[in-house]
């Protein structure tokens, strides 16, 4: 049986958690690349991997796994140029971690006879520190069954929760977790923007209704679990929140912050249409109040966002 001896190619924030797990679950490390050759010489100092380089071509010729942890927009650049080498890909796997790319991006590979899939780890890596990924769940989207072996062998050993994707459905996926985390952020970032103290009560009592909601989305259902002033068509509300904006955008004309409330009121308006359209789905339709905040929202927006 053939040892797998792993190249990560891309030393980004990624690679920084995934590396140190890989060795130890007791996965042989051979070689970091990336196009920075410093930040390939700190990760494989790090954990004692053997070389790295900032050059494809110098990637150790026992290498036969290649891990591509580069962004999304350079997966497929990179398995073009891997592809050009001069080696034998027909004993070889290469898996990339986007949640976006599907495994189309690594077609120049997989005609050369090498095994393709993608694995995208469902969870934060917001620096290279190290993130801790056991346990937490990951896509899969694999069509080879040498490539389903080795992910198999993977996730199994990483004590990862696994689930298979097919192409057509990885941007939707992936914009569906930007939706549930990455927005889910900049929302908070906009509370704590709006309720600034130099206390702990703000932040508190935030945590409180973000976590009740959260709870209530998973026990329930999302539009179920909606409140507050469009589910109960609360016009009066509605106006005062925008009023309020408003009032500051004017006032702050010549303040750094005046952008930041300018988008938050964007980001406001359009937030809560799309709230209307989970009214819909709780009650079947929008009552009188609703369909007055709907009007008001639309007009608040404007001809061009309509």
């Amino acid at each position: 049986m053939t040892k797998d001896n792993i190249a990560i190619i891309g030393a980004g924030k990624v690679a920084h958690s995934i590396t140190p797990a890989l060795i130890k679950s007791g996965f042989n490390v051979e070689c970091v690349v990336s196009k920075n050759l410093a930040s390939a010489k700190t990760l494989a100092k790090k954990y004692s991997i053997p070389h790295y380089t900032n050059s494809l071509k110098k990637i150790p010729d026992n290498v036969n796994v290649f891990f591509i942890t580069v962004p999304d927009g350079e997966i497929k650049n990179v398995a073009d140029k891997l592809s050009k080498l001069k080696r034998n890909f027909k004993n070889c796997i290469c898996i990339h971690f986007s949640g976006l790319e599907n495994i189309h991006s690594l077609s120049s590979l997989k005609k050369k006879g090498c095994a393709t899939g993608s694995l995208h780890i469902l969870k934060p890596f917001p620096s290279k520190e190290i993130v801790d990924i056991k346990n937490s769940p990951v896509a899969i989207e694999v069509v080879d069954k040498r490539a389903l072996n080795f992910l198999y062998k993977l996730y199994k050993k990483l004590k990862l929760k696994p689930h298979r994707i097919n192409s057509e459905e990885k941007v939707l996926y992936h914009l569906a977790a930007v939706q549930s985390s990455n927005f889910l952020v900049g929302n908070l970032y906009n509370a704590f923007f709006l309720v600034s103290s130099k206390n702990n009560l703000p932040k508190d009592i935030l945590k409180q209704t973000t976590q009740s909601a959260l709870n209530n989305v998973f026990k329930l259902s999302p539009s179920k679990a909606l409140s507050g002033p469009i589910d109960r068509g609360d016009f009066y509300s509605i106006k005062k929140h925008l009023e309020a904006l408003d009032s500051k955008i004017i006032r702050r004309l010549t303040d750094k912050k005046n952008k930041n409330f300018k988008l938050l009121r964007l980001s406001y308006i359009v937030q809560s249409l799309g709230l209307l359209n989970v009214v819909k789905t709780k009650y079947g339709k929008l009552n009188e109040n609703q369909l007055k905040i709907q009007k008001y929202l639309r007009k608040k927006l404007g001809k061009r966002y309509n």
